[in-house]
């Protein structure tokens, strides 16, 4: 019986030595006869020539949207020699392309040639619009972003999002920092492109590479919560009259010119106060407010502003301080006022300031430090504070959802805090009342 047991187990272990040599042969033979199927670390820059004559047969434009490598090549053009493979010959991760929805129509055909070819095709979808395709043979692949034309004059980039297993599979092969920039919403301006050689590949590319690179670090976007806005419209009813759809389309009208004069001027400005609490809570202007709020760095100030300002028709309404504390101007025009509060940066905290007129008290309204984004608020491209929820809670609290009606500026906000008083003889210079009695009593 022992040795009837042994020879058992003597050919298990030979039909398992038998199975793994047929195994490793089988193995070897697929990597002699295919020795390109493995996985490659840096990309295969036949998949480029593959992804332009897809493109070409296809009519679709395919636009080189990748700034590591367009940087690399415009910085160093002129030394790169004939014949050699500098650039894309050295991508780690996939490499960026873009088309716009208009080449989306020629899509079934584009993609099907592309699979002939020996790509893995995967499709991501966002918000019911198809936003990315992710392309693969052997190495890291190609992503090609899908950008959406808005009214509101601007490229719309949406993030890369899908099923579980598709994103598990993408994110084998993207770098972290590709992953940062695809994993999120992004505005881009309008752009020229040309004919761009790189590596011997004629590619379509940005043609002012600086400006597109500048607007691609800051081509954040967060889109206005449009369930948040319908739960509160459901909660809290609001007057639907002439009188506040007048008010609202005013507002709308001074915010509009206000952002043409500060992007004529190349001054960055955001969403602030009530303007920006009115966008975050219910994706439109407050019925109530009395004005609009809009923040800007001090940094960013330029004496170009009030001159700007009253040349497109708003008059200055008052200058409340002084450049290095607690500066703040205010315009009008059609009865509604825009305030500019110009903020201040101390360690880790970001503040702007105010002004009691009758009594020359100052304010201070301290804010967690924040960095912007773009949104899209009433066909308006708009910065808004990125950290938006921390920037409500400072200056409304955790209550913010609730309307309140009565509001005092200098008492209200959890973040406001006393800050001494202007010094009666300097108080001609820091409070400086034009045209009518300002609000700030």
């Amino acid at each position: 019986m022992i040795l009837c047991g042994h020879r058992i187990k003597y050919k298990q272990i030979l039909l398992i030595g038998f199975i793994v040599c047929i195994s490793l042969c089988i193995l070897t033979l697929y990597f002699f006869l295919f020795p390109t199927r493995h996985f490659q670390p840096y990309l295969d820059v036949e998949d480029v020539q593959l992804l332009l004559r897809a493109a070409e047969a296809n009519g679709v434009s395919v636009v080189l949207f990748d700034p590591l490598i367009l940087h690399a090549w415009s910085s160093n053009e002129e030394v790169v020699k004939s014949g050699s493979c500098l650039f894309l010959c050295h991508v780690v991760g996939p490499l960026l392309f873009s088309i716009t929805e208009k080449d989306l129509k020629n899509k079934g055909h584009f993609l099907s040639m592309l699979a002939q070819q020996g790509f893995t095709v995967t499709q991501f979808y966002a918000d019911d619009k198809e936003s990315h395709i992710f392309l693969r043979r052997y190495g890291p692949g190609l992503v090609i972003s899908i950008l959406y034309w808005s009214n509101a004059g601007y490229w719309r980039q949406y993030q890369l999002t899908g099923p579980p297993h598709h994103m598990a599979m993408v994110k084998q092969f993207i770098t972290h920092e590709t992953w940062g920039v695809l994993n999120m919403d992004r505005a881009y301006e309008r752009f020229e492109t040309n004919e761009a050689v790189i590596d011997e590949f004629k590619l379509t590319a940005p043609s002012n590479i600086e400006d597109f690179d500048e607007d691609y670090k800051n081509a954040k976007f967060i889109p206005c919560n449009e369930t948040q806005a319908t739960y509160f419209y459901t909660k809290y009813k609001e007057q639907d009259n002439p009188e506040v759809k007048r008010f609202q389309h005013l507002a709308w009208k001074t915010l509009a010119k206000s952002k043409t004069v500060l992007d004529k001027i190349g001054i960055p400005f955001w969403l602030s106060s009530g303007t920006l609490l009115g966008f975050f809570r219910q994706c439109n202007i407050i019925p109530w407010a009395v004005d609009v709020d809009l923040g800007i760095f001090i940094d960013d100030y330029s004496s170009e502003v009030i001159p700007s300002f009253e040349a497109a028709g708003m008059k200055l309404v008052h200058k409340f301080g002084q450049l290095d504390d607690s500066f703040e101007l205010s315009f009008k025009e059609s009865d509604i006022k825009v305030d500019l509060f110009f903020f201040y940066t101390e360690g880790g905290i970001m503040w702007n300031g105010g002004t009691q007129v009758k009594t020359g008290k100052k304010f201070k309204y301290v804010f967690p430090r924040f960095t912007l984004c773009w949104t899209e608020f009433l066909g308006l491209k708009v910065r808004i504070p990125c950290q938006t929820l921390d920037y409500i809670e400072a200056n409304y609290g955790k209550n913010w959802f609730i309307p309140v009606k009565n509001w005092d500026w200098k008492s209200s906000p959890p973040n406001v805090q006393e800050n001494g008083e202007w010094n009666e003889n300097e108080r001609d210079k820091v409070i400086v009342l034009v045209n009518e009695k300002s609000q700030n009593d």
